[in-house]
């Protein structure tokens, strides 16, 4: 159970590995200075996943979501998925 696969609600599917690092996308309060007083994203600490002894990934991937709307892959920038889509994760 070193892997699992993620199933997003418009069918497309993306695996994950253990030691793969997830970057949770987090909102931040706009900026003393900032004249348009907008909230804007930012990265947040990558999550590397770890296995549960029990459960595989599944806890890792949950701990991620619990806390963002949005991920990044391992550093890839070019993809940003949406963790409130995610309709079911599958150990592997």
């Amino acid at each position: 159970m070193d892997k699992a696969i993620i199933v997003f609600s418009d069918g497309s599917t993306l695996e994950v590995s253990a030691g793969d690092r997830l970057i949770p996308v987090v909102y931040c309060p706009p900026l003393e200075k900032d004249h348009d007083n907008k909230n804007f994203a930012s990265m947040d600490q990558p999550i590397e996943l770890q296995i549960h002894i029990h459960d595989g990934l599944i806890p890792s991937i949950l701990s991620v979501f619990a806390n963002c709307d949005f991920f990044y892959l391992n550093r890839d920038t070019s993809v940003v998925y949406n963790s409130k889509s995610v309709v079911r994760i599958e150990s592997k």
